[in-house]
């Protein structure tokens, strides 16, 4: 072990008291000893120990009633029971309520030694899970949803207002618009946040590896199901399951899905026995899935199903005013990643950003961040650094077509102030704009009266 653990011993007998602190002293453990469970309680308060081993009968309470004190003090503390051969049912039911496992005397120490090594291995892997999700929480938090706009607001309303449910969400939107970061934002925030979150791109697969993926399937359902293997859906159980472009599977794998949201049960591919399930599920597709009825790609059924709840990712496109924040964050968490400065982009390459129509949202932003600080170095981010194949050639596309509006206006009007004999009155109501926005015009499109 890399670390000194610390195991409480508890037991009313001294002499085995004194045996398993020499054993577990030479061990490397720091070893905390107790006579009984009042004193055994105590201890596990003042010395926090990895793990515990007592007696199961102890002066004062059973080995049961220990265990479900120690347990409303840590839930995840592992106890680990010796008892007498006799009393295997009552270590048995020890177990039940929560020890890790029991051992008989007299003990065989190369088996206490495997058992305590794994009750500490699974403590430390529960307690790394923990962080883990912990951190997930804060990385997918509805903070972590970048935005001021109308379209945002709205959107994070709802997913505060629905994370506590096991309601069936549907999200739309265009590619790059984060409909993914949004259902890990209501998976994290909810109170399966403990339990998988099982994501399966439904555009990743062919039809039949896809079902496969899903539901499972049983040895020697199909050629080369060598061994049974535990479908997506299953692995979901007590968590969420996240279908990324649902609108791209096909109808037979959709009337599959339909029952298992409807029985909250399944066959796995080659098997005869249901396996039950509870889940939430959450859908998402670029596509518009009400067109993808009319023309027979996608089931009604299915669809009410799916549309409990409707999310919108607005495209970037719709939420400019957000273009600012999102890029301070990408450099922010880009720089942080590649453990550089945080670098500055000029306001003017702001502007330009504010330009474009970002036809790949978020996720186009992202990269174009990205590779303005790569390509920067460790200089300061320049206008030189746009990607010239998509975004500056877009601006410079954008301009040119205004460039040409520009003159087919300038053209029209001088064409109007020609007919009316150069009276801008009369001109005005040629092209049935006003006196003022014709004076505008003019002097926007530097025409000098003649």
């Amino acid at each position: 072990m890399n670390e000194t653990k610390t195991i409480l011993i508890c037991d009313d007998k001294q002499n085995i008291l004194e045996v398993l602190n020499d054993y577990f002293e030479a061990k490397g453990f720091t070893v905390v000893l107790s006579g009984s469970g009042e004193e055994a309680l105590k201890l596990v308060k003042a010395e926090l120990p990895d793990i515990i081993l007592t007696d199961f009968k102890l002066p004062g309470f059973s080995g049961i009633d220990l265990i479900e004190k120690i347990h409303e003090i840590d839930t995840n503390l592992p106890v680990i029971v010796i008892t007498a051969f006799g009393s295997i049912p009552s270590a048995v039911e020890a177990m039940e309520k929560g020890a890790f496992n029991y051992l008989t005397k007299p003990l065989d120490y190369e088996l206490l030694s495997l058992l305590v090594e794994r009750a500490i291995a699974q403590k430390d892997i529960y307690q790394q899970n923990t962080i883990l999700i912990e951190e997930l929480k804060g990385a997918y938090g509805i903070n972590n949803l970048i935005g001021k706009s109308p379209g945002m607001v709205h959107l994070n309303k709802m997913i505060t207002t629905i994370a506590g449910s096991s309601t069936n969400v549907l999200i739309e939107g265009e590619s790059g618009t984060g409909k993914e970061l949004i259902a890990k934002t209501i998976h994290f925030t909810s109170p399966r946040r403990d339990k998988p979150l099982i994501i399966v791109d439904c555009t990743a697969l062919p039809d039949n590896l896809l079902e496969s993926e899903l539901f499972g399937y049983e040895k020697g359902s199909f050629t080369g199901a060598s061994k049974k293997k535990k479908g997506r859906i299953e692995t979901a159980n007590g968590g969420t399951l996240f279908l990324d472009e649902i609108g791209d599977m096909n109808l037979p794998l959709q009337a599959k899905l339909l029952r298992v949201i409807q029985e909250k049960e399944f066959y796995p591919v080659g098997g005869l026995e249901p396996v039950k399930v509870n889940f939430r599920l959450i859908a998402a597709t670029n596509k518009d899935l009400k067109v993808e009825m009319e023309i027979g790609n996608f089931r009604n059924d299915l669809y009410y199903r799916l549309n409990v709840v409707k999310l919108s990712a607005p495209p970037l496109r719709d939420r400019q005013d957000d273009i600012p924040l999102l890029v301070d964050h990408f450099v922010d968490k880009i720089c942080r990643r590649d453990g550089l400065q945080k670098k500055q982009i000029h306001r003017r390459i702001i502007t330009e950003l504010l330009t474009y129509n970002w036809p790949g949202n978020v996720r186009e932003l992202e990269n174009c961040v990205e590779r303005m600080i790569l390509f920067s170095n460790k200089g300061p981010i320049t206008k030189s650094y746009l990607p010239t194949k998509n975004l500056s050639n877009e601006i410079e596309k954008e301009t040119n077509n205004r460039f040409q509006l520009d003159i087919i206006e300038k053209e029209t009007i001088i064409s109007a102030l020609d007919e009316s004999g150069w009276n801008k009155v009369k001109a005005a109501r040629l092209l049935h704009i006003g006196r003022k926005a014709l004076y505008n015009k003019m002097k926007k499109l530097q025409i000098e009266s003649e």
